[in-house]
């Protein structure tokens, strides 16, 4: 959590914004809220105790999860039991044992991998990348004579470019408005420091200096100002500012600066190239393991056991696959790892990620129609710009670029605590076209690398949800297909009864609006549809 790419992945925009949390203002209901039940308790849970009762006298078969994610603890004693395993290797023995080109895939594999293990550490915004390489391909004046995919390329430059020469009109005006105000405090921290005759100093120190006149009076004062927000030291502030100013320059140097090949050059590999695909390595608990530990914890964390959390399928077993940085994913790696999923037996694959630009979508709806030809359930976060997906572009989605709807897969919103205020999380995506449900994805407890658990926040923690219940409903009765327990999903969700609140705007909306089921999804009505289904089928 201290390194930069901490720091840099919690106020990312792509699919997956997390909010961590130390305490809550009031005490929790008997169950986590996540879990409560709107008939028992009043709140918008998913009414997990309620689908474990209608389950009790059932027998349950494994589900393979499938996580596409930023990596995982793999101790983790709350999840470190419920790993797949590939059956088909022998443990680090450096051979391919399975024969898919990737060698000792043990419990997953690492498309962000390099061949001497080292592992992919940075991360360019699709945006620039896509700007980048084909600024100089397509010819506006021959737009006519585009074949359909190359028009779809096209389209997406043009809004790479938009978006780049937005961050560059806006840098510029940020840095504008905001270096006078360094330069004074700048000026400021040098007087205090030379009256103080320290480097480092905070609002103690300066309430014990006693106040001159002039201009050194006007200095302390500023700073004194300062600190009547800010609860850290001279040091700590100037750095994030500095920090700050250092992110707007990043983004007035793309304009005249392509990014470097950080992917392929460690890797070894065209991110471009959809034939080659053995590439990465094996190494799951690199760099961003919390945010895949704390996904995978949600869906299957060991119930029960006293350890961190509960997950709420019981029967699982997580197949991890790092194709995630923190930052813009490359198409290819989520193509590819959709297809390693679908071909290790993933039978549900939760990927709480996203993005606004996809140059390659091509290959990544062919991999989720593979996913549906094998009977496989996608989940998806909606994202958390607080920004509607029917307008805004945000890839993954259910439809292709022919315009196809694809019935395997479900898009997340993020619900909250609607006892604590707005059932619609403040910084969900939302669209009644694009958004399939909401799910609970505000403070909640998520086991984390190591053997704590924290409060996280982000349609990151609702998409996992979902996935949880699908797996839940494969557990039990394994042989619904995937569009139907999608269907089932889709219609036992828990209606939400009057307006809403639509984040980033003053405007309350009917739930609908914010989804097109208009409810939280909930794991006893799917259970009990679910069954209705099999008995219709007299299936045993």
């Amino acid at each position: 959590m201290g390194s930069f790419f901490y720091v840099y992945y919690m106020i990312k925009k792509i699919c997956c914004f997390i909010v961590w949390c130390t305490s809550q203002a009031s005490a929790q209901p008997k169950v986590p809220w996540q879990y409560a039940d709107y008939n028992t308790d009043g709140i918008y849970g998913i009414s997990l105790s309620q689908a474990y009762t209608l389950l009790k006298s059932k027998k349950s078969t494994t589900v393979i999860v499938a996580v596409i994610d930023s990596g995982i603890d793999t101790l983790q004693p709350d999840i470190a039991p419920i790993l797949w395993k590939n059956p088909k290797e022998k443990p680090y023995n450096n051979t391919d044992d399975d024969g898919n080109g990737l060698v000792d895939d043990i419990i997953g594999w690492n498309y962000l991998g390099a061949p001497n293990m080292q592992n992919l550490a940075i991360s360019v915004p699709e945006y620039y990348r896509t700007y980048y390489r084909f600024k100089n391909t397509y010819n506006p004046k021959k737009i006519n004579k585009l074949t359909k995919p190359q028009l779809y390329q096209y389209q997406e430059l043009k809004r790479a470019e938009a978006i780049l020469n937005a961050n560059y009109t806006e840098a510029l005006q940020r840095i504008d408005e905001l270096l006078p105000y360094v330069t004074y405090l700048k000026l400021a921290d040098s007087s205090n420091k030379k009256q103080l005759g320290i480097s480092t100093y905070s609002k103690t120190e300066l309430q014990q200096l006693k106040l001159q006149s002039g201009l050194s009076k006007i200095y302390v004062a500023a700073w004194t100002n300062i600190f009547t927000n800010y609860e850290g030291n001279n040091t700590g502030y100037l750095s994030e500012i500095d920090t700050y100013l250092n992110a707007q320059q990043k983004l007035i140097d793309q304009k005249n600066n392509a990014p470097l090949p950080y992917r392929d050059s460690l890797l070894l590999n065209d991110g471009y190239n959809i034939t080659t695909t053995h590439y990465g390595n094996n190494n799951m608990q690199t760099h961003s393991g919390f945010h895949g530990t704390s996904v995978s914890g949600i869906i299957g964390a060991i119930r029960n056991n006293g350890i961190g959390v509960d997950g709420v399928a019981n029967d699982v077993r997580i197949m991890m696959i790092r194709a995630i940085l923190g930052n813009d994913e490359y198409d290819k790696d989520v193509a590819l790892a959709i297809r390693y999923a679908v071909d290790n037996g993933a039978k549900v694959i939760n990927m709480s990620f996203g993005k606004s630009v996809s140059p390659d979508k091509a290959w990544v709806d062919d991999a989720i129609q593979y996913a549906l030809r094998k009977d496989v359930v996608v989940i998806h976060a909606a994202g958390n710009d607080g920004t509607n997906n029917d307008i805004q572009y945000n890839y993954p989605n259910a439809y292709t670029i022919a315009g196809k709807r694809l019935p395997n897969f479900i898009n997340v919103a993020a619900s909250a605590n609607n006892t604590k205020g707005n059932i619609i999380a403040s910084f969900t995506n939302y669209g009644s076209k694009m958004v399939d449900v909401l799910a609970p994805g505000v403070d909640i407890e998520c086991a984390i690398a190591g053997i704590a658990t924290r409060l996280a926040s982000g349609t990151s923690m609702a998409s996992p949800m979902v996935a949880g219940i699908a797996a839940l409903v494969r557990s039990y009765y394994p042989k619904l297909t995937a569009v139907q327990v999608v269907e089932v999903i889709l219609k036992s969700c828990t209606p939400i009864t009057g307006n809403v609140a639509q984040p980033n705007t003053n405007k309350t909306v009917a739930a609908s609006t914010i989804c097109n089921t208009g409810g939280v999804v909930n794991a006893a009505k799917a259970i009990t549809l679910a069954n209705a289904l099999y008995t219709k089928k007299n299936w045993r």
